[in-house]
């Protein structure tokens, strides 16, 4: 195996719109609930802090319209997972309106998102989002209802996607139990981390919600790796990107590392051999939004342009007769 080894924050603009601010303090009766957060393709994650099923708290945008002006209900409030189960929240409880047609926008976590706002339809759109220096798993949720007469409205379930895509690298040893194989100052370099984000729907279990823009702004992104790797693989850190097409050609994605070989007796081989790989585009062309992408990288002496000893076919003398020829036994 050569050097080709592998097998593979933000600003937030949004568009206010012509809508008013409404919050009704009430008794519960009638009043908006929200029920389980479910979220949809949970990714696993070593150094990215994962949202998944157990999610106490989400932000939550919401306003309904009915024969006038969008009116806005939630600004960013905070819902919150009580003890018994049941979900809260902030600013005083808001009752249902029959025959209003109500759109309500969430996201988590909610350092994520700085000075976040809704378009006129009422959906979270990100304008230039970026994952440099905002390594978060962003999850939204988008949903739809209809307000109806007293006793007949339901809480509001949403169902969370993934907004981003999971990087991940896995170092695999070609070498023997009695070498130690280190691998070092690990780069993903040349990575598009910039877009935006078009909300326009709710989310479902088939369905984002939205659409990613074209990436942009190339950034390079570091990773830390156990010292040693184990012959059955040992992964670096894991990276949110945008989802995206792969680049390919001369803005490809890189992925750039050193290795260090040593012996048991402590003996080093090979000292910080630097190497760049781009990741592959065959089978998988984009990163999509839910979906985690590993690359293995398996390091062997001829990647590293070691030599070790090696035996050939031997070659075994033959019988050769005695210069006498046979020799006469005497019978007594």
């Amino acid at each position: 195996m050569k050097r080709n080894v592998f097998v593979y924050a933000m600003a937030v603009a949004a568009l206010a719109g012509c809508s008013k601010t409404e919050t009704v303090d009430q008794s519960p009766v009638g009043a908006i609930r929200f029920d389980g957060a479910h979220i949809s393709y949970p990714t696993e994650s070593r150094s990215v802090t994962e949202l998944d099923q157990s999610i106490t708290e989400f932000q939550v945008f919401g306003q309904y319209t009915k024969e006038s002006e969008p009116v806005k209900v939630f600004d960013n409030e905070t819902v919150t997972k009580g003890g018994g189960g049941g979900w809260t929240y902030t600013g005083g409880l808001r009752p249902w309106i029959e025959g209003a047609q109500y759109v309500f926008a969430a996201y988590a976590p909610a350092d994520a998102l700085t000075s976040p706002q809704v378009n006129e339809a009422g959906y979270l759109t990100l304008t230039d989002y970026s994952v440099a220096g905002n390594q978060k798993d962003l999850i939204y949720a988008a949903k739809i209802a209809i307000g109806q007469a007293a006793g007949s409205n339901t809480a509001v379930q949403f169902s969370f996607k993934h907004l981003l895509s999971i990087v991940g690298v896995t170092f695999k040893s070609g070498f023997g139990e009695d070498t130690e194989l280190t691998v070092s100052e690990v780069k993903v370099n040349k990575v598009p981390s910039k877009a935006t984000f078009t909300a326009s729907g709710e989310t479902g279990s088939d369905q984002l919600g939205g659409t990613w823009g074209a990436a942009s702004d190339p950034q390079s992104f570091g990773l830390t790796i156990a010292g040693i790797t184990e012959p059955e693989g040992t992964s670096a850190d894991n990276i949110v990107v945008i989802p995206q097409t792969i680049p390919t050609g001369g803005n490809a994605v890189e992925i750039a590392f050193k290795v260090t070989v040593t012996t048991a007796a402590g003996e080093e081989l090979v000292s910080g051999k630097e190497f760049t790989s781009e990741i592959p585009v065959g089978t998988i062309t984009t990163w999509d939004p839910g979906f985690k992408y590993n690359y293995v990288a398996t390091i062997t002496p001829e990647s590293v342009e070691l030599d070790y000893i090696e035996f050939s076919d031997p070659v075994v003398d033959t019988w050769k007769p005695a210069e006498d020829g046979d020799q006469d036994l005497p019978l007594q």
